[in-house]
């Protein structure tokens, strides 16, 4: 109900002042010194408009605030003041439609609801502005004396015949004077005391009511020090009205509703943002609907002649405005954003566009980029970045713009269940800070992209893992093709092992048992038999070795050092074996094993020289084999052995061999090993 009443007075308030500007215009030009010096126009016009729109907005949201109620008061009496005024300068001076009397009577009405009445009123808003409250008891003084200037002019009035009453030459008895003499300048101090007031607010004020606060301020510093410049140039001319002595209380009166919408739209006084911003988005709608309507009838009925019944014709029109107008809401709801939030509209369209995009479900690569955008959007910043940690892997950063360099001012971690995921970074630009909002802003668009973040973490690992399958994978196949070839490299070597040691044995044996049977003597005869057998022996002997494989029985029976010695010894080599006393033990089969065939295949291709040497470091079994031809050695077999039991072995540039198996703690030997 009070929101109606306050609109209601507000389109009275249009519709009267654009009466007046009517009327104005009737008998006198619109910037003629008359309308502007003292009419007012086109200030106080569109002045008394605007405050009673913003009023009403204010009432809208707060149906019993006294900041809404004064501020549409004082538009809806300042253009009934203007029209009541305009029609009696037209019907005094112009010979306007009406009599004399009538004429008299509206400027009469004109000067009691005209100016002072409206400074009165200013004065009591800026004494309570904004929170409907006085500043203390105490000013309740100021109240009361801007109440007695008011009903002192008033008075002053109520003292003159109203159908003799005259704008321009309008003399008052000793009485009247008396009561505008009080009246003025009463209402003069009413307003300075609510200028001290506003400053008085400023000081005690902190943060965003700051800023609400100085806008106000300003709006009743100007308006009083323009009343009293107004007092004080009238003393001077006589009581004339001229644009010197007009106009600064003229834009004063302008700036006061612009100044409020400042502080509602920049600063959010009274929480109007919604308001304005349907309000925004439903006017904008209606005029193009409006628009595109009648622009559709009159194209069609052109078209059609005419002859085309109005429903259908009207049917159409409003299906075809309607579907244009759906993808034009986007740009329509965004103007309005702006309109109503101005420069803080621009975070939430950051924010809504960012959530937009998180709909798509985006890849790390995608994702990244759009929290960077969005939070540099968001708090207008000059570069921003977005951190996304991945377990095991290196943190994924995306920067915004793509040519921003450094490390970021500010950051917010973005978390999830606890779990840090990365981070969000801003660079502001220099001179400007983080500010609360922003940074509370930011906390925001992190709570919002922590879900999106795990999830990308969570592709990354997936990703991750599938790539190290894809290794292991790869590791595998390859060490299958060694295994094939390290089989068929055994089997090779074993047939020319048996060609070598065994058949170079046997294949003579058919040849000379055929001389045997033609031996002239029994004796010369028995000793090649006796040969023949002993080859044989040794053939069957090469082949037994041949068959146990690479590792003799030996060293299962002895230990390593023992089997190393025989080998060395069986093969001729002038290699030389130094064994640590430490390491001169029994160790685990495997690790004998490994490091036998080590140094058997380092010593194939090894030097005659070669050494081996055997030691313990630590809980390491540390084996050495000098003068190896690092070409003509199967590498990769001796790694996959020393890898198997938990070793490394390594190659260096001076022809040395070194193995490392850890086989723990060394007890020193008992007694000493015979070699």
């Amino acid at each position: 109900m009070y929101a109606r009443m306050a609109w209601l007075l507000t389109a009275l308030t249009v519709l009267a002042a654009g009466a007046d500007v009517w009327v104005t215009s009737a008998y006198r030009p619109l910037l003629s010194e008359e309308a502007v010096a003292v009419h007012g126009f086109p200030f106080v016009t569109a002045a008394v408009m605007g405050s009673a729109v913003m009023g009403a907005l204010i009432v809208q949201r707060y149906a019993r605030h006294p900041i809404g109620w004064l501020l549409c008061l004082i538009g809806f009496l300042a253009s009934i003041s203007l029209l009541t005024e305009a029609y009696s300068v037209w019907v005094i001076t112009a010979d306007g439609p009406g009599s004399r009397s009538l004429g008299g009577f509206a400027g009469w009405i004109s000067a009691i609801l005209g100016g002072q009445l409206s400074l009165a009123a200013f004065a009591i808003l800026f004494l309570v502005a904004p929170d409907g409250r006085l500043l203390s008891r105490r000013w309740r003084l100021a109240v009361v004396v801007t109440l007695v200037g008011l009903g002192s002019y008033t008075a002053g009035l109520l003292t003159l015949a109203p159908a003799e009453f005259d704008l321009d030459h309008q003399e008052a008895g000793p009485v009247g004077s008396l009561f505008f003499m009080a009246g003025m300048p009463l209402i003069a101090v009413g307003l300075i005391a609510a200028m001290v007031s506003m400053v008085r607010r400023l000081w005690g004020s902190r943060g965003e009511q700051r800023q609400q606060l100085r806008l106000i301020a300003v709006a009743a510093v100007l308006i009083a020090l323009s009343f009293v410049f107004l007092i004080v140039v009238q003393l001077f001319n006589g009581g004339v009205q001229t644009w010197t002595a007009s106009l600064p209380l003229f834009a004063s009166y302008f700036c006061l509703p612009l100044l409020f919408a400042f502080a509602v739209l920049r600063y959010r006084l009274f929480d109007l943002d919604l308001i304005i911003n349907r309000a925004v988005v439903l006017a904008l709608g209606t005029g193009f609907a409006a628009i595109g309507y009648t622009v559709l009838v009159v194209a069609v009925a052109a078209l059609v002649n005419t002859r085309t019944s109005g429903f259908w014709l009207s049917l159409l029109a409003t299906a075809l405005v309607a579907l244009a107008f759906q993808p034009l809401r986007r740009q329509v709801v965004r103007l309005a954003n702006r309109l109503a939030y101005g420069a803080r509209a621009l975070p939430y369209e950051a924010l809504s566009e960012f959530s937009r995009r998180l709909a798509e479900t985006p890849s790390p690569t995608s994702l990244l980029p759009a929290v960077a955008e969005a939070a540099g959007r968001a708090v207008s910043a000059q570069s921003s970045t977005a951190v996304l940690r991945v377990p095991g892997a290196e943190a994924i950063v995306k920067v915004w713009p793509a040519t921003a360099n450094g490390a970021p001012e500010y950051e917010v971690p973005v978390r999830h269940g606890g779990v840090t995921l990365g981070s969000i970074g801003v660079t502001m630009p220099k001179g400007r800070g983080l500010r609360a909002a922003d940074e509370r802003l930011l906390h925001d668009l992190a709570d919002q992209a922590a879900l999106a973040f795990r999830n990308a973490a969570m592709e990354s690992e997936l990703a991750a893992h599938v790539a190290a399958l894809d290794r292991t994978t790869g590791a595998l196949a390859e060490s299958r093709r060694r295994i094939i070839a390290a089989d068929d490299a055994a089997r090779y070597r074993l047939e020319a092992a048996i060609s070598r040691e065994v058949l170079s044995h046997v294949q003579p044996l058919p040849e000379r048992l055929n001389s045997l049977s033609v031996a002239r003597s029994g004796t010369a005869a028995s000793a090649e038999l006796e040969q023949l057998v002993t080859r044989t022996n040794t053939a069957l002997e090469s082949l037994r070795e041949l068959t146990r494989g690479v590792f003799p029985t030996q060293l299962a029976r002895a230990g390593l050092t023992r089997a190393l010695r025989s080998h060395l010894a069986r093969s001729g080599l002038a290699a030389t074996l130094s064994v640590d006393p430490a390491a001169d033990r029994r160790f685990p089969p495997r690790v004998e094993t490994a490091v036998y065939f080590c140094c058997v295949e380092a010593l194939r291709a090894g030097s005659p020289a070669a050494r081996i040497d055997l030691r313990i470091v630590g809980a390491d079994l540390v084996v050495q084999v000098r003068g190896v031809a690092r070409d003509e050695i199967d590498v990769q077999a001796i790694v996959d052995r020393v890898e198997a039991v938990g070793g490394s072995p390594s190659l260096d540039d001076l022809r040395r061999l070194s193995v490392s198996i850890p086989v723990g703690a060394v007890e020193p030997p008992s007694a000493p090993v015979a070699v």
